[in-house]
């Protein structure tokens, strides 16, 4: 098992959409995002809610961590991931639960990879189309 105090930070850097994005709710990468922070070792939840606030993701900005724990449950309920509590450590008077990616969370994580570059590609071509007609709007 690796050792979750020796973690590597994810290099990946997220920009915010959620101030000017123009709907009412902005896409939803979570699970995408949080699969990929656990291919880099287990890790607990505030491990997991650092590691997306150092991607960018800015949940507290709503000062609630509530969904990031709702869906790691729901990661967990869908065998994505797995967690046992770490009884050498004890954060605020529970044991800190760990959670593991399994071989469905990579799996799931692969599709999202080809989802996001399709994705990717799409908007590529929607904004190249776009240009054109930018500057007249």
């Amino acid at each position: 098992m690796k050792n979750v105090e020796n973690e590597t930070k994810p290099s990946v850097k997220i920009k915010r959409w959620c101030e000017n994005y123009p709907a009412e709710r902005p896409p939803r990468f979570l699970r995408a995002f949080m699969l990929y922070i656990l291919t880099q070792g287990p890790r607990h939840g505030f491990k997991i809610i650092e590691a997306l606030q150092d991607m960018g993701i800015k949940y507290e900005d709503v000062g609630d961590f509530g969904y990031i724990y709702k869906t790691l449950n729901a990661m967990e309920k869908d065998h994505l991931i797995v967690s046992y509590c770490d009884i050498n450590d004890k954060g605020r008077g529970n044991y800190k639960k760990i959670y593991t990616l399994t071989d469905k969370g990579k799996a799931e994580l692969k599709l999202w990879i080809v989802s996001l570059t399709n994705l990717k590609e799409s908007l590529e071509s929607f904004l190249h189309a776009c240009k054109n007609i930018q500057e007249s709007l």
